[in-house]
């Protein structure tokens, strides 16, 4: 068994409580900066910008798309730049609803491709160590076949 003298086990004690704790925003950017991600979103997939959408999930994160199974970050990430090869020419993203409860947050709404396929979405976010939010899992569906 490893002693720690106590003059050391103080010192890290003192340290604990005098550190600056983080400061993330308040509610009400933590909203805007959900939208802000599906701006950044919708503007990166038109682009065909796989790199900067990848930037948005969280290395957790996992996509629960339809009729397919779920699939994590690890195994989504490296064929997303051959998907973006033909980006959609039109997409739009409305968040109806956010809710941010700690570092946890949701965004329900619906989304437009090309002006001509519908869908809905609830996605969840996480607040990571830095203060950004990243997508943590990401349900859709569309509102016809």
């Amino acid at each position: 068994m490893i002693e720690i003298p106590r003059a050391t086990l103080a010192a890290l004690a003192v340290a604990a409580f005098t550190l600056p704790a983080p400061s993330f925003a308040d509610p009400a950017s933590d909203e805007q900066a959900i939208l802000d991600i599906w701006s950044t979103y919708t503007e990166a997939r038109v682009a065909g910008d796989a790199e900067t959408w990848l930037g948005l999930w969280d290395e957790e994160g996992i996509r629960l798309p339809p009729g397919a199974p779920a699939v994590d970050f690890a195994t989504f990430a490296p064929g997303t730049p051959e998907r973006f090869a033909k980006p959609p020419a039109a997409m739009e993203i409305v968040s109806e609803e956010v809710v941010v409860t700690g570092d946890w947050a949701f965004s329900r709404g619906n989304f437009t491709v090309n002006n001509a396929v519908e869908g809905k979405f609830l996605t969840i976010f996480r607040r990571q160590d830095d203060g950004s939010w990243r997508i943590y899992r990401d349900a859709f569906n569309f509102n016809s076949e």
